[in-house]
């Protein structure tokens, strides 16, 4: 069985920070400032863990203040300068919010249908998520640094915001309008792919910030 949900502690963050790291490298948070967003807001990331433990998909979502939002969009700010401070905290509203999904991957040892079923946990997962907040719309922008990137861009209908000639990273930035039909839709076409069987989903959208514990390995890389 595997288990999707928040990850509960500093170890389980360690673990989905190293795939992370190994597979985009200075395109990601730096250490000790992604150990710092874990700390501020531990349900920016979801983990789905698999036997001893092992990542088996994640995925990071962070949610812009406007003015940093603006400047992500623009390209004067990419995800690896990102800070707890350009972040919305618990306590504001998401609605008409701008949501940045930095990261949705999936383990490479898993077979295509293994790897759908993950994804649509994840998807699933996130769309209770923004149900839990009642949030009725926001914006999700986003970037393509892979190949797979590009087609889930593409599958979620998102659209070109701002080319890669203009931003720094020079990736192109993508936005999709998130609305409750767009919700509807998207959970119809998720649920076919769920199987509770082999993903358990925990629901535990806002873990204590007290269980949250330094991570050594990241503060010290």
């Amino acid at each position: 069985m595997l288990i999707c949900g928040v990850p509960k502690d500093s170890d389980e963050f360690s673990r989905l920070y190293s795939l992370e790291r190994s597979l985009f490298g200075d395109l990601s948070l730096p250490p000790a400032m992604a150990d710092d967003i874990f700390k501020f807001r531990p349900e920016i990331y979801t983990v789905i863990l698999g036997p001893q433990q092992t990542v088996a998909a994640y995925s990071s979502a962070f949610p812009l203040k406007r003015k940093w939002a603006e400047a992500f969009v623009a390209g004067d700010v990419t995800e690896p300068e990102l800070t707890p401070d350009m972040l919305l905290g618990r306590q504001d509203c998401l609605d008409d919010a701008c949501v940045y999904i930095g990261s949705v991957v999936v383990a490479s040892n898993y077979n295509p249908l293994m790897k759908a079923t993950l994804l649509a946990s994840l998807f699933s997962w996130r769309m209770q998520q923004l149900r839990d907040t009642s949030v009725r719309r926001l914006v999700v922008i986003m970037t393509a640094a892979t190949k797979q990137g590009e087609r889930m861009i593409r599958a979620v209908g998102a659209k070109p915001l701002n080319g890669g000639a203009n931003r720094k990273d020079g990736y192109t930035v993508y936005e999709r309008q998130i609305t409750p039909g767009f919700l509807y839709r998207a959970t119809a076409v998720m649920e076919r792919c769920l199987n509770s069987r082999i993903v358990q989903m925990n629901f535990e959208f806002r873990p204590s910030l007290a269980a949250v514990t330094r991570v050594p390995a990241l503060a010290t890389a």
